[in-house]
């Protein structure tokens, strides 16, 4: 299992209620430079989840580069802990960035939209 930060410890896990063994994390309409730490400790705080967790995207409108590479983090880690996670109908917006910048497949942003857990 992955050891957590120092700062991953001092932030409770921002992830919705349980529904179905699926954890959810509502993402905003804005993912700029700016909530860039904000949104860091969120999915630190999600990191060690042992259920499902489902990046909900539907209201992205705007999307950093540096939010895209906390995505990528996020899920190649949980990736590497053996733990699942998903995209729920993630924007127009999230995926033509995430193409644009070659990161489609790191962040499943594919049909099924599922991160495969490692074997």
């Amino acid at each position: 299992m992955a050891k957590r930060s120092a700062v991953a410890k001092s932030f409770p896990p921002a992830l919705a209620p349980p529904l179905d063994d699926v954890a959810r994390i509502q993402l905003g309409a804005e993912l700029g430079i700016e909530e860039a730490g904000s949104l860091h400790r969120q999915l630190l705080g999600a990191v060690d989840e042992p259920r499902v967790v489902e990046l909900d995207g539907h209201e992205v409108r705007s999307v950093h580069t540096a939010a895209l590479e906390l995505f990528c983090l996020f899920c190649r880690d949980r990736r590497e802990a053996g733990h699942e996670t998903r995209w729920s109908q993630p924007s127009e917006t999230l995926r033509s960035a995430a193409a644009l910048l070659g990161m489609t497949s790191l962040l499943a942003l594919t049909r099924e939209q599922r991160v495969e857990v490692a074997a």
